[in-house]
């Protein structure tokens, strides 16, 4: 049974919120107070070890996420990379062109026009 008299919450229930957590500023010691009054010693034991539990999933959590998102930061940049290796090439094929363009008519006009030999 709780110490003072009254029943706690049911089993599985959440205590109520910390005072002034809305606002930011819980008062801890009073929100302590209110437990041990409305909690058995067994009730915050598994309130104690339901928190924690839900803390190390959530960190479990956190941790999946993070290295998925490494994983796709990893992906992105290799991708980078490449896109830019591709970009480099075009960029040297696209400067290569006037030079190309130029020994092509220089080869035009040392092939004689079909025809002029008179076959």
């Amino acid at each position: 049974m709780a110490m003072g008299g009254t029943a706690g919450p049911p089993p599985g229930a959440s205590p109520p919120a910390p005072p002034g957590a809305a606002s930011g500023g819980p008062n801890l010691t009073s929100y302590a107070n209110s437990l041990s009054k409305s909690m058995t010693i067994q009730e915050m034991r598994e309130l104690h070890r339901r928190a924690t539990a839900d803390a190390e999933a959530k960190r479990t959590e956190l941790r999946l996420v993070l290295a998925s998102r490494y994983r796709e930061l990893v992906g992105s940049s290799d991708e980078v990379l490449h896109m830019q290796a591709r970009a480099k090439e075009l960029d040297d094929l696209v400067r290569a062109l006037p030079g190309l363009a130029e020994r092509l008519a220089r080869c035009a006009e040392r092939i004689p026009a079909a025809g002029a030999d008179g076959q």
